[in-house]
């Protein structure tokens, strides 16, 4: 039981850590493409990336990084980038595999437990027929596994919403920079286009 207390808390520790991270973090793509969409498109790299900088979030971070390097060559600024949208995911992604490690553990050691007591009362006679002493011994061996269970499940819940959250960070994340480079692109076909013309 003392086991299954310093799990919980610590399971708790991390769910309470990982859910402000990821509040402290939320941000919706698609407000960051709106914003700057009419800037990289018409070739203001210093003010999007300003506008970037005063705002916290995966996505405006990324933005930054491309913004700033807009005129490296390709394959720096998709280093650059990657290096960016690691260290993103190792921040939001810290201490979800311990999460999923503490749903298992807090299961095999309230089984553990029960088979620990069960053991000790049928060794030392106390589980014999159906009488109070009994049903009591039998309440006594499954009170770990139940203490487990109520570890695990909350565990395993979030484990998986923010695994699905994560997952979801990085599609856009992908696509955000996608959008990026299309734009500069375009800006960049345009300015050609009118230097051309000129």
């Amino acid at each position: 039981m003392w086991l299954l207390l310093a799990t919980s808390v610590v399971a708790l520790g991390i769910i309470l850590d990982r859910c402000a991270a990821f509040f402290r973090w939320r941000q919706k793509s698609n407000s960051v493409l709106e914003k700057l969409e009419p800037l990289v498109k018409v070739g203001s790299w210093d003010v999007a990336a300003a506008w970037c900088s005063m705002r916290q979030g995966p996505f405006s971070n990324l933005a930054y990084v491309f913004l700033k390097n807009v005129h490296q060559p390709r394959d720096v600024r998709e280093d650059l980038l990657r290096r960016e949208a690691l260290i993103i995911v190792g921040y939001l992604d810290r201490g979800l595999r311990r999460l999923a490690m503490l749903a298992q553990v807090s299961t095999l050691l309230g089984l553990l437990g029960t088979f620990h007591v069960m053991i000790m009362r049928v060794t030392s006679g106390q589980i014999g027929g159906m009488s109070a002493l009994a049903t009591s011994s039998i309440w006594e061996c499954f009170l770990t596994t139940m203490y487990g269970l109520l570890i695990a499940i909350p565990c395993s819940i979030t484990y998986q919403l923010l695994e699905e959250r994560l997952d979801h960070v990085t599609r856009e994340m992908d696509i955000l920079v996608s959008r990026l480079e299309e734009w500069r692109r375009n800006a960049e076909d345009r300015a050609s286009n009118s230097l051309g013309t000129g």
